[in-house]
């Protein structure tokens, strides 16, 4: 769908406003890279995170199966502690994650960017050209989705 989505924007620009296509096609890779950079880091950092809160599902199930034992035992304390120590890396993982999702709200920026130089050039294209608006609106706005 997303495939389909970019490459039906992409051909659609390119159909109503060439012109106005192609600076959209120049201007891809900024929205492309962030974007997959994103991706790719949230994923692993998801991974990890997923990896640590297992660990201390295994031990809070382990716990719970065995309430007796660890009561009897007094072992509270140590399951506590253990189930605590299993969870500290999620504490710096979710930092990560938060820096990265800031970072990637932060690049939407560029997307004004875009918007503002299609719009500076699509007002050019009407002005000069005598290029129809609604075309210019078309354009730019079916090329920055598929973009996106």
């Amino acid at each position: 769908m997303n495939i389909t989505g970019f490459v039906a924007g992409i051909v659609v620009s390119l159909l109503l406003v060439w012109r106005l296509g192609l600076i959209v096609i120049a201007f891809l890779p900024v929205l492309l890279i962030p974007g997959y950079l994103y991706g790719r880091s949230l994923l692993g950092l998801a991974k990890k995170s997923h990896a640590a809160y297992l660990q201390a599902s295994v031990i809070s199930e382990q716990a719970l199966s065995s309430v007796r034992t660890v009561y009897s035992f007094v072992g509270e304390q140590r399951t506590a502690a253990s189930y605590s120590k299993a969870l500290e890396p999620t504490v710096s993982l979710g930092r990560q994650i938060g820096f990265i999702k800031g970072l990637a709200t932060g690049s939407s920026g560029i997307t004004f960017a875009i918007w503002a130089l299609m719009a500076w050039y699509g007002s050019r294209l009407i002005i000069n050209d005598g290029v129809q608006g609604g075309k210019v609106t078309a354009a730019g706005i079916v090329a920055l989705m598929g973009g996106l």
